[in-house]
């Protein structure tokens, strides 16, 4: 059968695109987050304290190289080819003063000239700006969370190796430790190690550097951590510091049975929960300890046993907190919020994401993720409470990811956004409040 229909016709204009719009940009937000790091000395502090030689030949500072990479990442670019493009961008061009793009091979090349004493140099750039941070919040008492995350990667990077990896067993990986201060949700110090290295491979040392690099006006802090650092030598050092307390989960080969010889108390209005605390002091310890343990009914054991035994689920802790267990343990409970800062810091700005074949490079970017990760929460905690409750990369949707045109008159330059944009209050509040921000 002949179709007799006619087709329908759409009625309005076409549209036609074409790539000739000039001096546009997908970044508005990164002019806020440069005034920021600029208000923080971050361009001075680069230049005064990493002692890697700038060449006469070389066209780019080393502070321009690391501020493309730490804007680069905040505005969503995972990979060095991204970033390389982005330094294209107009924006990007007027404030790092960069004329041209800066090449792949010129990152890397730059790159190439760190090495483990110059990521010593960077971490203590962070300090000094987490420093200025804290000086301008007044904290006072903090909570520093001990981590560590599992990292797997798609190569053979110096360094990744084949370890405990949960979600992708058999992978090569990087198995990097962070500490987060709680009033912050800042990364103070991390780590990039080899796949292969245990959580408490010399977390002592790491706790010692992490508490010197806390700000200078926290007289009182609480150091959670879960068992990987229940370590003797880890608990001295913080125990060293006088005040500061600690409350770290237990890992013992015989703590089910320790726990089954205490005396436990009932919880009252918790049906089939009870608590107990003693002092035990473990193997190769020089003094005993204080730990606290729950306990949960689950139910009774009756199979392969002649008489019928209640089965429990336990939580313990190791501590020097006068508390009850009971309160500990749901201290310790919120512990779990830096689980998620650690997703952000990997999988929002990139840490251990973008790599190179050489280990010490590949820490270089991991630390300047987790700067950029810091410079976007120091800034929201300084600017707007709702804010800094965001996660990264919800911020970035809204704020850094604003369209706008980069015009020029006379001596001025103007970001022209959209005029009916529906976070435009809340974006100016938080670009007013950068722009009245001053660190002494």
């Amino acid at each position: 059968m002949k179709n007799t229909k006619k087709p329908v016709k759409i009625k309005g204009h076409s549209l036609k695109s074409s790539f000739t719009g000039g001096n546009l940009t997908n970044f508005a937000g990164i002019n806020p987050l440069f005034k920021f790091m600029k208000k923080l000395g971050f361009d001075r502090l680069i230049q005064e304290n990493i002692t890697i030689e700038q060449k006469p030949n070389q066209k780019y500072s080393l502070s321009q190289i690391l501020q493309t990479i730490i804007l680069g990442t905040s505005c969503g670019m995972d990979r060095l080819a991204k970033i390389e493009n982005f330094s294209l961008d107009p924006v990007v061009r007027y404030l790092l003063k960069i004329k041209d793009k800066i090449d792949i091979d010129t990152l890397r090349y730059r790159l190439n000239s760190f090495s483990m004493k110059h990521n010593t140099e960077l971490t203590g750039i962070s300090a000094t700006l987490s420093e200025k941070v804290h000086k301008k919040l007044g904290t006072h008492k903090d909570i520093l969370d001990l981590d560590s995350s599992v990292k797997t990667v798609y190569g053979k990077q110096q360094g990744a190796r084949k370890g405990f990896n949960s979600k992708n067993r058999g992978k090569r990986s990087y198995h990097p430790q962070l500490a987060f201060l709680s009033s912050t949700k800042e990364c103070i110090l991390a780590w990039l190690r080899p796949g292969d290295t245990h959580s408490s491979n010399n977390a002592a040392g790491f706790m010692e550097q992490a508490l010197s690099m806390l700000p200078s006006k926290v007289a009182s802090l609480l150091v959670r951590a879960d068992s990987g650092y229940f370590d003797n030598k880890l608990m001295r050092v913080i125990e060293g510091f006088g005040a500061f307390q600690y409350l770290i989960k237990v890992k013992m080969r015989n703590l089910n049975s320790l726990l089954g010889k205490q005396d436990w108390d009932k919880i009252p209005e918790m049906p089939g929960w009870e608590m107990c605390a003693f002092y035990h002091r473990c193997k190769g310890w020089e003094k005993e300890r204080r730990f606290m343990a729950i306990r949960i009914y689950v139910g009774q054991r009756d199979a392969g046993s002649l008489f019928p035994a209640p089965e429990y689920s336990y939580f313990c802790y190791v501590t020097n907190i006068d508390e009850s267990p009971l309160y500990l343990h749901k201290l310790y409970g919120d512990r779990g919020n830096s689980e998620n800062w650690i997703e952000a810091v990997k999988n929002q700005l990139y840490a251990g994401t973008i790599l190179t074949d050489k280990f010490w490079v590949n820490e270089t970017l991991f630390l300047l993720s987790v700067l950029a990760y810091n410079i976007s929460v120091w800034m929201r905690k300084l600017t707007s409470e709702k804010a800094w409750r965001q996660e990264p990369l919800s911020f970035r949707l809204w704020f850094v990811q604003l369209a706008a045109k980069f015009s020029s008159s006379g001596r001025y330059r103007y970001l022209k956004m959209y005029s009916s944009y529906y976070y435009k209050p809340w974006w100016e509040e938080i670009d007013a409040h950068v722009n009245s921000l001053f660190f002494g």
